[in-house]
């Protein structure tokens, strides 16, 4: 019997299909932080599942197979049949900037699986939209909640498409509700602005966060810098010139940090201290499994999606 401590990644499985300025698709690529954050893991030898929802259709069978092909246990992503596999559409917008349109079907009878085991010392990675989709959350609460309970390591990586819930006060409750239960949280600056209109991440940290989670880990792309905030401390480290905006970069931090909280074999507790040396291991790991999934990559466009 495998007595390894577990990675238990908790998110959507979804396809981006990427438009170039002259309306050719560029190509697609599984889409989601969790997702991904899940396949580089794997990759790296660590014992991952992935808990998700997938449709049975090409789609889903794409995503499934490209977690399975890193390594990933696949065993608790539902193919449900009353529905589709969301698909998101990037297309260059008149300004430069890129514009994302969802394209889902999801069931309300979604998610029929056997939640994977969890033991004290596994790592839980949450987050994305189904953190605070009503649909989803009344179905992922009680597994969050029995993993703090069996004294798991709970990492929360917020963020969602604006056109996914408008209204930020709906799903406000929920967003801090997720960031008390979370023992680090994983953010984008992008991230701050949208969920709480913030532009500076360390009066975001502790005026917006820093009651409900200690510990902070955020990307900063425009000023190219990853930063770890504790009370009354932080690290920071400046960012190479990667592609750092990217969603495979982003994806390499999330991975990247629950890869060092892993080998430092990081509890609550030692969390809850947060010492230099566990906040460095955390920034370096983040910054190193990032560049190297970036360079990975076969095509420019994934680079800058």
């Amino acid at each position: 019997m495998d007595n390894r401590k577990k990675i238990i990644c908790i998110g959507e499985c979804a396809l981006d299909i990427v438009f170039g300025p002259d309306g050719t698709p560029l190509g697609s690529m599984p889409g989601g932080r969790l997702a991904n954050a899940a396949a580089l893991l794997a990759r790296d030898g660590l014992p991952v599942t992935m808990a998700g929802e997938a449709a049975a259709d090409a789609v889903g069978d794409t995503v499934v197979a490209f977690l399975a092909d890193a390594g990933a246990d696949t065993r608790c992503i539902d193919r449900f049949t009353e529905g589709r596999t969301p698909v998101t559409v990037f297309m260059p917008a008149a300004d430069g900037a890129t514009a994302a349109t969802r394209y889902e079907a999801y069931a309300d009878d979604c998610f029929d699986i056997v939640w994977p085991r969890i033991d004290e010392g596994d790592i839980v990675v949450f987050g994305g939209y189904y953190a605070i989709d009503r649909r989803m959350r009344r179905r992922m609460l009680p597994l969050l909640q029995h993993a703090a309970e069996r004294k798991a390591l709970l990492v929360y990586l917020p963020g969602y498409l604006p056109q996914q819930e408008p209204r930020i006060t709906r799903v406000m409750p929920s967003i801090l509700e997720n960031m008390e239960m979370a023992h680090i949280v994983c953010t984008r600056s992008a991230d701050l602005h949208t969920i709480f209109g913030a532009r500076d991440a360390a009066a975001c940290y502790r005026n917006n966060i820093s009651f409900y989670c200690r510990l902070l880990l955020n990307v900063d792309a425009p000023a190219r810098t990853i930063s770890c905030y504790s009370p009354g401390a932080v690290e920071s480290l400046a960012l190479p010139l990667s592609p750092c905006a990217a969603l495979i970069w982003n994806a390499g931090v999330a991975a990247g940090a629950v890869k060092a909280l892993y080998e430092a074999g990081a509890s609550p507790e030692t969390l809850d201290a947060a010492c230099a040396d566990l906040r460095g291991s955390i920034l370096r790991g983040a910054v190193a499994t990032a560049d190297t999934a970036v360079c990975a990559l076969a095509d420019d466009w994934q680079r800058t999606h």
